[in-house]
């Protein structure tokens, strides 16, 4: 498993700038290349630029510009991993991609001397799982329908190598030098722990695991659901930190952003392991490692976010909207301990 990431890589990622196209831009964009007429009004986001696009026929879209970073073949991957699942599994709630004129599914645009990628994606409704009530059912439903995203994608291949991601969990022993941002003690003590864990313990093991494409970033703000059926998931969105990882991360990112505060962080997070379960079951390999990679997840969202914070303190409230959470549910899993941690994870997986 090839999870080497350069230096130089780590940086261009942590410091590029985010696209700075004005609506008028996004409208521009939509009406030249994808033929839909509307009005468009900014969507918060960290690395690209998205847009809703409200069309004269009143249907919605989203317009999507990359970072300039990002390349084309990257973005086709993300888009054909899209098409795969809608045809493996028409069911999954998933923004479809809409051709350009062109039959293409992108387009490049220029701005001040910069080209960019862009594209249109349907519009999901739907009210996101942070703002939402969660109950054990719910979750329960998360869980199955992102096993079945990861059933749906084992058989996808494209040629793109797996993109450099600072999410990419598989690299998360490069991001030490963050360490430095981390300003209170005890948590950048925790926070060093966990890197010489995964170092020790986890990478090794991780590294003899099947891999195959996988969402990669289940948090909060990536599920949607349906504001007048709150037991009913309605969209699962952004696709761009897509991975060929084992899928066991797939759950572990998803787990993270469940768990609770106080003496029983993992409480929250077990619906959706036995969800999970009940459609791809775990093996035995694959439940020693999860709060392993739980943890791992809390530490990158902890390193990356707060050294992004202090380069665009603009966008810090986007950054660090997850922050105390993040801190607070690593620092419970660190006093829960990793052996009753697992046997939580494994009582979830035979009542599924």
């Amino acid at each position: 498993m090839q999870t080497d990431i350069s230096q130089a890589t780590i940086q261009k990622l942590l410091t590029t700038m985010s696209p700075a196209f004005s609506p008028a831009d996004a409208v521009r964009i939509a009406r030249y290349h994808f033929g839909i007429h509307g009005k468009a009004q900014p969507l918060v986001s960290d690395r690209d630029q998205n847009f809703q696009l409200l069309a004269d026929d009143h249907v919605r879209y989203i317009v999507k510009i990359a970072n300039h970073t990002e390349q084309l073949q990257t973005i086709d991957f993300q888009n054909c991993a899209m098409l795969h699942i809608a045809e493996k599994d028409a069911s999954i709630p998933l923004p479809r991609v809409i051709p350009a004129r062109d039959g293409q599914f992108h387009c490049i645009v220029e701005d001040r001397g910069q080209t960019y990628i862009a594209r249109v994606l349907s519009w999901l409704e739907g009210t996101i799982l942070d703002n939402a009530e969660r109950d054990s059912s719910l979750l329960v439903k998360l869980g199955e329908l992102l096993a079945r995203m990861d059933l749906s994608l084992q058989d996808f291949d494209h040629p793109c190598p797996n993109p450099p991601s600072l999410w990419d969990m598989k690299r998360a022993a490069g991001l030490g030098e963050l360490l430095i941002h981390i300003e209170e003690p005890g948590l950048r003590q925790l926070i060093r722990q966990t890197l010489e864990r995964f170092g020790s313990h986890v990478k090794p093991t991780l590294d003899s695991l099947r891999t195959q494409v996988i969402h990669n970033d289940m948090n909060l703000g990536n599920v949607l659901v349906d504001s007048t059926q709150p037991c009913r998931i309605s969209g699962i969105i952004d696709f761009g930190d897509l991975s060929r990882s084992p899928p066991i991360i797939d759950l572990a990112i998803a787990a993270a952003y469940q768990l609770n505060e106080g003496d029983d962080p993992l409480a929250g997070a077990l619906p959706l392991i036995r969800g999970y379960h009940a459609i791809r079951p775990l093996r035995s390999v694959e439940m020693g490692l999860l709060t392993d990679l739980v943890r791992t997840r809390l530490m990158t969202s902890l390193l990356i976010n707060t050294y992004r914070t202090k380069l665009f303190p603009e966008n810090s409230d986007y950054l660090l909207n997850s922050y105390h959470a993040a801190k607070n549910a690593l620092l419970g899993l660190a006093r829960l301990g990793s052996d009753d941690a697992l046997e939580r994870v494994r009582l979830a997986c035979t009542s599924a």
